[in-house]
């Protein structure tokens, strides 16, 4: 069973992991070839070319980055918004057994009082 200090403690964690994230940004980055036929008719792929990919009003955008160094800073954010994603939903996990805990006290000593 879970104490209170001991979802006090896990959900102080949980906040102080979200506080030292950094910058975020939602979305995708993939690498983009371009095919391509030569002269003599053979065909290759040129690339790649790394591209970001987000949603904006329902609809995908695409961003052709410059060069792999900020493919890799778009990537670390994106890591960071998910691995916020995933510390969100344990702080309300957490919030939630929390509130349980606090309407079950409460609950306890309303029960046992008279009007």
């Amino acid at each position: 069973m879970d104490t209170d200090h001991h979802l006090s403690r896990q959900r102080s964690q949980i906040l102080r992991q979200i506080q030292a994230l950094g910058s975020m940004r939602m979305g995708s980055v993939c690498d983009h070839y371009v095919p391509t036929t030569r002269k003599d008719g053979s065909r290759y792929r040129r690339g790649p070319y790394p591209t970001y990919t987000y949603k904006r009003n329902g609809r995908t955008r695409g961003k052709q980055l410059p060069n792999q160094e900020q493919a890799e800073l778009y990537r670390r954010q994106i890591h960071n918004f998910r691995r916020y994603q995933e510390l969100s939903a344990q702080l309300v996990q957490v919030s939630q057994r929390l509130a349980d805990l606090e309407a079950a006290g409460d609950a306890g000593s309303k029960k046992n009082s008279r009007r």
